[in-house]
C-alpha cells in the first residue's frame, strides 16, 4: 500500500508538471490551455486518491466526497480540449461543425458519477478502487460506480474517432490518438491491484508524452516554416484554427505590392560581392519591417525584388488601403536605405488588386506559399514600369481604398493582358505626412 501510495504521488507530480509545460510553452493556443488544465486537475485527482488510500475506509473524512468531482473536472477539461480541436476542422466558408452532443452527454455522465461518489464515498473506495484485487467486479456496487464513467469514455471515444475521420490538424491528430490510448489506461488504474495502479498511470503518461513530443516537433517545424515569409497574423490563425485551415488552397481577392531596386545590376558589377550582400540584407530587413507593420505576407524575395500579398492567408477587408500605405512607406523609408549605398540606386513599386489562388505547393521538407493570378502579374508589370521613387497602382486598388487619383491615368498594354490597363502614379510623400 505504501509503495502504491508513493508511486501515485510521483505520477501526480508528473501530470501536473506536464500541464505546467503546456501552459507555459503554448498558452496562446486554446486547445493547449484546456489540455494543460486537464493534466493539472488530473494530477490533483491522482494525488487526492493516493491520500485517501492510506485512510480507513470505515472512517473517511468529509473531504473524501470531493474525489469524484476532481475526476469529473479533469474529464470536463479534456472534453473542452477536444471541442477546441474540433473547431479547427473546416474552412472559412464552411465553419467546422460543432458536434457537441456526445461530448456534453459524456460530461453529464461523469458528473453523475461524481455526485454518486459524493453520496457514497465509502462504497466507492471499497467497491471501485482496486476492484480486480479484491474481487469487486461481480459486485453490483462496482457496476453502479463504473457504468457512468464507462459511458462517458465510450461517448468521447466515438466522438474522437469521428473527429479523426474529418481529418483534423496534423499536430492535434497525434494528441487525439494518444488520448484514445491514455483514457482506457487511466480507467484501468482505478480497478487494477493497488500495486499496479502507479504503473498503469505512468504508462498512460508515457503515451501522452510521446503524443506531446510529436505535437511540439510539428509546431516547431511550422514556426520555422512560417517565419520565413508570413505575417504574425498567420501564426495566430494557425494557433486558433490549425495549419490545414490557414494553408488551404482557395481563391480570394488580395492586393499585391511588387518592389524592385533600380540600378541594381550595374551597381552590383562595380562593387565587391560582400557589399552587395550587405545592401540586400538591409533592403530585406527594411521591407520585412514595413510589411509586418501593415499586415503583409512576403511571398517572394528574389534578388533585388520583393512581392508582398495583403489579404492572404489572413483575410482583411482593407487590404487595398493597407497596400497603398505599405507602398508609400517603401518609398519613404526603404528607398533611403537603398540610396545610402549609392545615389545611383532607387526603388520602383507597383500595386494591383484582383482575385488570386493561394495555397501551399511542394513536397516533403520543401514547401512554398504561392499566390497565382492576374493581380500578381499586373503588380509585377507596374513595378517594372515605375520609375525611381514612383508608386504605380491600378484603378481597382484606388477604388477599393477609397482614394481619388490626381492626374490623368496612363493607359498601357501590359504583358499577359489583352486590354490596356489604366494606372496612376501616387505621391509617396502622403504616407510620410500621415504617419
Amino acid at each position: 500500500m505504501a509503495a502504491a501510495n508513493s508511486g501515485l504521488f510521483v505520477a501526480a507530480i508528473i501530470a501536473v508538471g506536464l500541464g505546467v509545460v503546456f501552459l507555459v510553452s503554448d498558452w496562446r493556443t486554446p486547445s493547449s490551455r484546456w489540455m494543460a488544465f486537464a493534466l493539472i486537475v488530473a494530477g490533483a485527482a491522482i494525488a487526492f486518491n493516493a491520500h485517501l488510500l492510506v485512510l480507513s475506509v470505515d472512517d473517511l473524512p468529509f473531504r473524501a466526497r470531493f474525489a469524484g468531482f476532481l475526476e469529473a473536472l479533469a474529464f470536463a477539461c479534456g472534453v473542452e480540449w477536444g471541442i477546441r480541436v474540433g473547431r479547427t476542422i473546416g474552412d472559412a466558408e464552411t465553419p467546422a461543425p460543432r458536434r457537441l452532443g456526445p461530448s456534453r452527454f459524456a460530461e453529464l455522465a461523469v458528473l453523475a458519477y461524481a455526485v454518486l461518489a459524493a453520496l457514497f464515498p465509502e462504497q466507492r473506495m471499497q467497491h471501485l478502487i482496486g476492484a480486480l484485487e479484491f474481487g469487486g467486479l461481480g459486485s453490483p456496487m462496482f457496476w453502479l460506480f463504473a457504468t457512468l464513467p464507462m459511458i462517458g469514455f465510450g461517448l468521447i471515444f466515438v466522438a474522437s474517432i469521428s473527429m479523426l475521420r474529418r481529418r483534423p490538424d496534423k499536430a492535434e491528430a497525434g494528441r487525439i490518438i494518444s488520448m484514445l490510448v491514455v483514457m482506457p489506461l487511466l480507467g484501468l488504474a482505478f480497478i487494477v491491484p493497488l500495486d499496479w495502479a502507479p504503473v498503469t498511470v505512468a504508462l498512460a503518461e508515457v503515451v501522452f508524452i510521446l503524443g506531446a513530443l510529436r505535437y511540439f516537433m510539428i509546431q516547431g517545424a511550422r514556426a520555422q516554416f512560417m517565419a520565413r515569409f508570413m505575417a504574425p497574423q498567420v501564426a495566430e490563425m494557425v494557433r486558433t484554427r490549425g495549419l490545414r485551415h490557414a494553408m488551404r488552397r482557395h481563391r480570394i481577392q488580395v492586393t499585391v505590392v511588387s518592389a524592385d531596386i533600380r540600378g541594381f545590376t550595374s551597381y552590383a558589377h562595380g562593387v565587391p560581392p560582400e557589399t552587395v550582400l550587405r545592401l540586400l540584407r538591409d533592403f530585406y530587413a527594411s521591407v520585412g519591417m514595413t510589411s509586418e507593420r501593415h499586415g503583409g505576407t512576403i511571398k517572394d524575395l528574389a534578388g533585388d525584388g520583393v512581392l508582398i500579398v495583403l489579404g492572404a492567408p489572413v483575410a482583411m477587408a482593407d487590404h487595398a488601403e493597407r497596400a497603398l500605405q505599405l507602398a508609400r512607406r517603401l518609398q519613404t523609408h526603404t528607398r533611403p536605405v537603398v540610396q545610402r549605398y549609392s545615389s545611383s540606386l532607387g526603388l520602383g513599386v507597383g500595386v494591383a488588386t484582383g482575385e488570386v489562388a493561394v495555397g501551399i505547393v511542394g513536397q516533403r521538407a520543401r514547401f512554398e506559399y504561392v499566390a497565382v493570378g492576374p493581380a500578381v502579374n499586373l503588380a509585377s508589370r507596374l513595378c517594372d514600369r515605375a520609375r525611381d521613387g514612383e508608386v504605380r497602382v491600378d484603378a481597382r486598388t484606388l477604388e477599393l481604398a477609397g482614394e481619388t487619383a490626381t492626374g490623368r491615368p496612363l493607359r498601357r498594354y501590359v504583358k499577359g493582358l489583352r486590354e490596356p490597363v489604366a494606372t496612376y502614379v501616387l505621391n509617396p510623400l502622403r504616407e510620410a505626412r500621415n504617419g
